[in-house]
């Protein structure tokens, strides 16, 4: 579904508006140089970030780990996750590359999905403030809109479960030695104390976040989009064309959101093709639109993912557990 409406808005938006493939090239040679550094610049932060948020999750699961460290992993899981398993290959990138530092084993497993947690109520957060702005101005149809309830409704309801296992620790050991036994039908020499002791460790957690220990996740997760948002911003100033905060917004989390949802590593295609024909829609010049989208996406996504292949060998390696610290 997420795809039809991307299509959908492409058709509906941005090909009536789109000027000669020159127009775009004659925009990508105008871009500011010092606009480009301070978009790459914010991405960078936001990468740092993402490395404080799994840094934090670590330290309240009793572990230690430096920034440096946390945002590598982050980094080099994200270049896994586009050629294994998507999510599942990122948490066991995570799991795995956490553990071989040194943190116990419990505390990994919950290190490889609690921040998507937060990353991903971030993410609605982001996304239903930028579709009330597309409401207010006109911008959504009626199936998008019942496309992107349906979306963050079931981020809700995953959100929502995963707090209600931390805090019904019972629910949590009972799913949890379930599990187990039904690896030890396939892998009969398979060790289930770290799973079942992970359940323990997560008591300990909620009991932390209770007592105000989310706060710190929470920021680090509104300063991932918060900097990536400015990566946008500074996108779109190097094509020479400023946007008001409102607006801004308006074209941002939805088809971030839509990506999340279409299953695609990265969002590839849905997340550019939906923000340049919202931004089309919102009067944005369809070649500063498409321009301004792509260099985004190169600094936010494309980049990273090619940065994250040696930093994932160098994590990977066996005999290199200490060059990332």
């Amino acid at each position: 579904m997420p795809i039809l409406i991307i299509l959908g808005l492409l058709v509906h938006f941005l090909l009536p508006r789109l000027d000669t493939i020159e127009d775009s090239l004659a925009t990508l040679r105008t871009l500011k140089p010092w606009a480009i550094w301070l978009s790459l610049i914010m991405e960078v932060l936001s990468y740092v970030a993402n490395g404080a948020l799994l840094q934090s999750v670590v330290q309240l699961a009793g572990g230690r780990m430096s920034l440096r460290r946390a945002a590598a992993i982050e980094i080099g899981a994200g270049s896994v996750a586009l050629v294994a398993a998507g999510a599942l290959g990122f948490g066991a990138a995570i799991y795995k590359w956490t553990t071989k530092r040194g943190v116990d084993a419990d505390a990994a497993l919950l290190a490889s999905w609690l921040p998507s947690v937060f990353d991903a109520a971030a993410l609605v957060v982001f996304a239903l403030v930028g579709a009330i702005e597309l409401l207010h101005l006109h911008q959504l149809s009626r199936v998008t809109v019942v496309a992107l309830s349906i979306v963050i409704s079931v981020l809700t309801i995953v959100i929502g479960g995963a707090i209600a296992l931390l805090a019904r620790n019972d629910w949590l050991r009972a799913i949890s030695i379930r599990a187990a036994r039904l690896m030890k039908r396939f892998r009969p020499k398979w060790n289930d104390a770290a799973l079942i002791g992970a359940a323990d460790t997560a008591s300990e957690i909620w009991q932390k976040l209770r007592g105000g220990g989310w706060v710190r996740p929470a920021c680090c997760s509104l300063m991932v989009l918060t900097f990536d948002l400015l990566c946008l911003r500074y996108a779109f100033l190097a094509a020479g064309h400023s946007l008001h905060i409102s607006l801004l917004l308006a074209g941002y989390g939805v088809p971030l959101l839509l990506g999340r949802a279409s299953f695609l590593p990265g969002g590839i295609a849905v997340v550019e093709v939906a923000m340049t024909a919202l931004y089309g829609g919102l009067g944005v010049p369809a070649n500063v639109a498409v321009v301004a989208v792509l260099t985004y996406r190169l600094m936010s996504f494309w980049l990273p993912a090619l940065a994250g292949i040696p930093i994932a060998v160098t994590l990977q390696s066996p005999g290199r557990r200490t060059t990332i610290v």
